[in-house]
């Protein structure tokens, strides 16, 4: 038998909160990836100083730059 009583309304809330977090996590991570790959095309930065500052190879910063320029 569960003791546990399931408030459908917070749960509900819950995964709504999960969501939003994950939003803003992506949108961050959007913006400095939009602003590296722009620091890159102005040569203030180097394409392996901002593969790295992203946590990425620099195949992998590249690919993600050229969906960011498209």
């Amino acid at each position: 038998m569960l003791l546990t009583e399931y408030n459908e309304a917070a749960a509900m809330e819950l995964f709504k909160e999960d969501g939003r977090r994950e939003g803003r996590l992506e949108g961050r991570l959007e913006g400095r990836m939009e602003t590296l790959t722009h620091l890159v095309k102005r040569q203030t930065i180097s394409v392996e100083e901002a593969a790295k500052e992203m946590g990425m190879t620099t195949t992998e910063f590249i690919t993600e730059m050229q969906k960011v320029q498209e």
